[in-house]
Parts: C-alpha cells; structure tokens; sequence
C-alpha cells in the first residue's frame, strides 16, 4: 500500500549542503532501493491485474451472453474471424429479436423507410424500451438512489483529475523558476570559470592565486547550494504534505473507476486498491532523489 512506502521514505534532509559525500549517497541510495521496491510491487499488481482482466473477460463474456440470449460458444462464435456471412447474420438475428424483439430483416429494411417510417419506428421501439426500463428501475431502485450515473462519475473524475493536475502543475512551475533564476547561471559561470582557471595554475609556482581561487570557489558554492537548496527542500516540503493528503483522493478516483466498469460491463470489479497512491509517491520520491542536485561540493 502507498502509505507502507511514504513510511520507508528517509526525511527530507535538514542541511542540503552537506560535504560529507558518503553520506549523500548513501541517502541517494536508499531512495533508489524504495523505487525499486515499488517497481516489484507495480509489477506484480500487474501480473495479477492481467490474471483478474482474463476472469473479468469471462464474467463479461456471460453477461453479454444472457443479455442477448446467446450461449457464451455462440458469443464467442461470433468473434471468429473465419465465420461465413450465414452463419454471422443467424447469429445477429436471434440476439436482435432476444434483445429487441427485432429481426436482422427489420434492421434491413430501414433502409428502405422514408424519414416518418423510420420516426414511426424509433418510437414503437422507445415505447417498449421504456416500459422495460421502468420495470427494471422499480426492480433496482433501492440499488439505484445509492449509485451515482456513469455521466455523474466521470464529472467526479474528471473534477478530481483536473485538480490534481493543477496542484502538480504548480510545483513543476516552482522548480522550474529556481533554475531559470539568471542569478544561477552567473554563479555557474563563475565557478566553471574560476576551476578551469584553478587547473591552468596546477603545478605552477602562483600558489597565492590558486589558493585565493579555491577560497572563491568554495564560497560560491556555498552560496549557490544555500539559496537554492532552501528554496527546493521547502518545495520538497510542500509536496510531501500533498502526497500524504493526495492518497485519501486516489483511493476515491480508483472507487470511481472501478464503479464505472462495472456499470460499463455489468460485472463488478475487485481491483486491488491503492496502484496511484503507489505512484503519487514515486513521483515525490523522484523529486526527493534531487534534495541535494544543488549541493556541487560532491562532484570535486
């Protein structure tokens, strides 16, 4: 489950610009040992995602089945490539009059109907369809008032989808900003300048400068991994309390999901709950694996 992986996430470290390079990697490695865990667990709810998706596909299969008053070898009959124009239009024929009370030759023959047959018809058809569905609405109904309608999931979805995405968008802005900050690309530049300048000087008898240019480098750094390491851990921050309130909101758009195959397919799914909590949380961990990108002390 997503909150047995957010447990194992190491915290976000409280000084980014660490010199201690051990101890950089070994954070890093932890991180890299949890995402992989998570890979084994993405794909074994895979595996069985795949064995429930073949149950599923029969339970459908028989539901299909009775609607149109098939067997499931005549439903599965009709899927085969090789089956003649005869057999195919027998076949449509007696699901047509099982679920309409209509022939294959009807169907035909509303090419033939000028537009007021054809309105004719529809109406003839809606009747009876509608006197059938309020039988079945007075059968469910008890069943029905506690259930949304497929229209009214897919606009809690979305509502949930879109907000999800508007908060995610925010942060990629945020990080986006610290390094487009010009005032970081001016510190690179010096430091690349100053090192390039530190190596020319390597062997030669200026020891004052190349000393003077180390103190310069080392500073700059400092201050470069200061400002902006701040700036990412507290966004780090933020993030780490929207993974923890974003689960509860995952666990309900899997709910809709499910509900809404169901009432797609007429078969109840069972999925195991909790795969976008899981990946809600690598996605902080991806970003929780950059706590000290800032820090350039580690690639001396």
């Amino acid at each position: 489950m997503p909150e047995a992986f957010l447990g194992m996430t190491p915290k976000i470290p409280a000084n980014a610009c660490l010199k201690d390079i051990d101890a950089i990697q070994e954070y890093e490695n932890q991180i890299e040992s949890i995402l992989e865990s998570i890979e084994n667990e993405k794909e074994r709810r895979n595996e069985n995602n795949e064995a429930d998706s073949d149950e599923n596909e029969k339970k459908i299969l028989k539901k299909v089945a009775q609607q149109y008053g098939l067997s499931e070898e005549e439903i599965e009959k009709l899927q085969e490539e090789n089956l003649s124009e005869e057999e195919s239009e027998e076949l449509v024929d007696k699901a047509l009059q099982n679920s309409n009370n209509m022939s294959l030759g009807e169907v035909k023959n509303m090419d033939k109907l000028n537009s007021d047959g054809q309105k004719a018809w529809a109406e003839s058809l809606g009747t009876e369809k509608m006197a059938e569905a309020q039988l079945n609405e007075n059968k469910n109904w008890d069943k029905q008032i506690r259930t949304k309608s497929l229209y009214d999931l897919t606009t809690m979805q979305k509502h949930l989808l879109d907000s999800i995405a508007a908060i995610e968008s925010k942060f990629i802005q945020q990080i986006a900003e610290i390094d487009r900050d010009p005032e970081a690309k001016v510190m690179l530049n010096n430091i690349q300048e100053w090192e390039s300048r530190a190596i020319e000087l390597m062997g030669s008898s200026n020891s004052a400068e190349a000393t003077s240019l180390n103190e310069k480098i080392n500073a700059e750094k400092e201050k470069y991994c200061s400002k902006y390491s701040t700036q990412y851990l507290d966004i780090l921050e933020r993030y780490e309390t929207y993974t923890k309130s974003c689960l509860t909101t995952c666990y309900k758009m899997e709910s809709i999901s499910a509900r809404q195959a169901e009432l797609q397919t007429g078969v109840e799914m069972n999925p195991e709950p909790g795969l976008l909590g899981i990946k809600k949380v690598a996605d902080y961990l991806g970003l929780l694996r950059g706590a000290y990108k800032y820090n350039l002390f580690q690639n001396q």
